[in-house]
């Protein structure tokens, strides 16, 4: 007579009132209840208000109509929100709008996987979409099994995980002319941000203006409704690189309320290494990864000899308390002071290889009067070097020079 929601009318019998029908899969059966009402109008008038209500839906709903009851009645409100409406993005666009709970066979989900590695993603991003079906799927209470954890796909399906190749690590050079060329502004705010707190990818894209904490010129880059995990991020200091940037962007009003009041508008990291292949290909330079940036922070570190253990704590490797008093010791000026240094420091030596400004304010002014001079020091050439006296302190390091901020040369630049 009527079907929705994978649910039926039908008469029983001899017997006057209508019922509404559904297949339990848990059992294998056919089930019934009474609509109480003889009516074919008013039954389907129940039948929908039971439906919308959210009575048991079986293996013959449709996929997109199981995920978004999901979303709403649970993701939306939830911190990893747009993480689970991305992966209900990729199960549809691969199984289809129209695709039924009881398609999606184990065979179907291999297909999914299969083609999931043939475009080079790995087990852990399968993993990540098939945990979002099972969860809508044991949210909607319909019985169907999900083969979801890397483990069963390499057990049943002999699926191997990719080789994971460590991220390389780009020079000055490259990170000049990475920034010299046209890119999306989105991701040059991701490539400022990582490049000024050295934070796990994703942190860039959950940066909001309340992660900040003003009076002591620290950045939480932890989001308010996010646990910590083994994945920690951090307390971290605030280079001044990053305060200009980020107090310039919070003055742009309309571009905040478009990016969600964050500092970057990228939802998803997808959206950040497609953006991040094209701009390498612009700038002629090597493959790097979106965990390039993080790890060219850790060398800039090192370089800097910024001791070993404020760099684990920059780069969020060990608890903020181990070593502070109450869990308060990033109120300590000198709390990852060092780090911040180095970080700015560096900034000042790649904005004279790029030509496009690194700082909110524009170009520093001692990059600026190298630059006017630059063809004035090539012109004077001198008497050469075979005529000069060689300085007995070249190549030395300046008496009573300190790890990050030796001297004049390395404080942070005027404009």
């Amino acid at each position: 007579m009527f079907e929705l929601g994978g649910q039926w009318i039908a008469t029983e019998g001899d017997r006057g009132n209508l019922y509404r029908y559904w297949f339990d899969v848990g059992t294998g059966r056919t089930r019934r209840e009474s609509l109480r009402t003889t009516d074919l109008e008013s039954a389907k008038r129940a039948l929908a208000e039971v439906v919308i209500k959210g009575a048991p839906k079986t293996a013959t709903a449709r996929l997109s109509v199981v995920l978004e009851d999901y979303f709403v009645g649970h993701t939306d409100k939830l911190p990893s929100r747009l993480q689970s409406r991305n992966a209900g993005k990729v199960l549809l666009r691969h199984f289809g709008e129209t695709a039924r709970i009881a398609s999606l066979t184990e065979i179907k989900q291999r297909e999914f996987a299969s083609k999931c590695i043939e475009e080079g993603y790995r087990l852990s991003y399968i993993a990540r979409n098939l945990v979002v079906l099972r969860a809508a799927l044991a949210h909607a209470r319909i019985a169907h099994e999900v083969i979801y954890t890397e483990a069963q796909m390499e057990r049943r399906w002999g699926l191997r995980p990719a080789v994971i190749e460590k991220a390389r690590i780009p020079t000055d050079e490259e990170i000049a002319a990475l920034w010299s060329v046209d890119l999306a502004e989105d991701l040059r705010r991701f490539i400022l941000i990582q490049l000024a707190t050295g934070g796990r990818p994703q942190t860039a894209l959950d940066l909001m203006p309340v992660q900040r904490i003003r009076d002591a010129s620290l950045v939480d880059l932890n989001p308010p409704a996010r646990a910590q995990n083994k994945k920690r991020r951090p307390i971290v200091r605030e280079p001044r690189v990053l305060t200009g940037w980020l107090d310039k962007w919070e003055g742009e009003k309309a571009e905040m309320e478009t990016r969600r009041s964050h500092y970057c508008g990228y939802t998803t990291m997808e959206g950040v290494k497609s953006g991040l292949e094209r701009a390498i290909e612009r700038a002629r330079i090597p493959k790097i990864s979106t965990y390039s940036f993080r790890h060219k922070v850790t060398t800039i570190l090192r370089l800097a000899r910024v001791p070993e253990d404020e760099i684990a704590r920059q780069l969020g490797h060990r608890r903020s308390d181990l070593r502070t008093t109450a869990g308060y010791g990033e109120w300590d000026p000198g709390y990852l002071a060092n780090a911040a240094a180095a970080i700015d420091a560096w900034f000042v030596r790649v904005q004279k290889l790029a030509t496009r400004p690194l700082f909110s304010q524009g170009f520093p002014k001692t990059v600026r009067r190298r630059r006017e001079n630059t063809s004035q020091v090539i012109d004077s050439t001198g008497a050469g070097e075979a005529n000069r006296t060689p300085d007995p302190n070249l190549g030395k390091a300046p008496k009573g020079s300190c790890r990050v901020l030796p001297c004049r040369s390395c404080s942070f630049p005027t404009y």
